[in-house]
Order: structure tokens, then sequence, then C-alpha cells
């Protein structure tokens, strides 16, 4: 959404300009990334001069949906998105669990990463894609195990116990999370 809560519907009807920026504010390392890098995600089936071409075109289309100062550069080989403009809750989350702030985390994750978003022919965003949900989902188990193992050490069995199922229904599958 815009900063006044309205419904960024344009820039999502542009699935790689929405890649774009969903992959601007989610790779890591956090903050710029190279054009180079951008070029091979994003139009690997162009030549260099129409992959650059479409880049350009689809920052000017973000700058204009975002705003002017969303997007930042740094040289003409780098890209961030200005982290004082642009609010992602993936990320969030994932300052947050840094922190140790475990319950604010775990408010901002709401599933899985992009859910049915598919970009054809881009299979290399689709594996960074797969990759993101998979450390996201773990991230997510870890935040809700250390919880639970908080809850049980304060003496709150009722708290550790849901915490600890929340944790196994992020990790299905894995015995060791069933057996715990």
């Amino acid at each position: 959404t815009s900063a006044d809560g309205t419904p960024l519907a344009a820039v999502l009807a542009q699935p790689r300009r929405t890649a774009l920026l969903c992959y601007l504010a989610l790779a890591s390392p956090r903050g710029f990334q190279r054009r180079d890098t951008l070029l091979a995600l994003f139009w690997p089936e162009h030549d260099a001069e129409r992959a650059r071409r479409a880049l350009r075109q689809s920052l000017y289309f973000l700058r204009r949906a975002l705003g002017a100062t969303a997007l930042v550069s740094r040289g003409d080989d780098e890209l961030a998105l200005a982290p004082d403009h642009v609010r992602c809750d993936a990320a969030e989350f994932e300052r947050a669990a840094d922190e140790g702030r475990l319950d604010d985390a775990l408010a901002l994750y709401r599933g899985d990463l992009l859910v049915g978003f598919h970009i054809a022919d881009v299979s290399q965003f689709e594996r960074w894609l797969d990759e993101e949900r998979s450390r996201l989902r773990r991230r997510v188990a870890e935040a809700a195990w250390a919880l639970a193992e908080a809850r049980e050490r304060s003496g709150d069995a009722s708290g550790a116990a849901e915490w600890g199922q929340r944790a196994a229904e992020f990790s299905p599958g894995d015995e060791t999370v069933l057996r715990r």
C-alpha cells in the first residue's frame, strides 16, 4: 500500500515489477543490489540492452507508484529501496527476531512469502523465492520454539505447549519437532 494506505494495484498487476520490488526489499545482504544481478535474475531471456531498458522502465514505473525517493542508486551500478520510505513485513519480522523481540516477530508472520506468486520464464527468481520461503519458515519455527522454551522456563506450561504446537505447524513432517 502507499503511505496513505491506498492499495498499489498498478504495481501488483505487473508480476516482474512486483518481484523486483520484493527482491530489493528482501535480498541478502540487505541494501544495495547490483544492476547486473537484477538483469540476470529478471530478464535472462533478453540481450543486455533490452534487459537494461526493461530494468529502467520497471524502475521508472516503481518510482512513479511508490514515490521518487523510494528507490535509491549508488553510482550507476547499484540500487536499493529507501528503508525510511518502504516498509516490508518480512524484513521487519527478521529484524524483530534478530533483536529478540519474538512476540513481535511472530505477530508479523502471516504465512509463506508470496504464496501463489509465479513469473513465467524467470527460473532464477523462482529458486530464490523458494529458498526465501523455506528460510523464513525455518526462522519462524525457531522463534516459536524459543518462545515455547521461554514459557516453559517461566513455568507457563500452557503457553509453552501453545508455542510448541505452533512451531510444529511451521515444520510439518519433521520428526524431531513432533517428538519435541
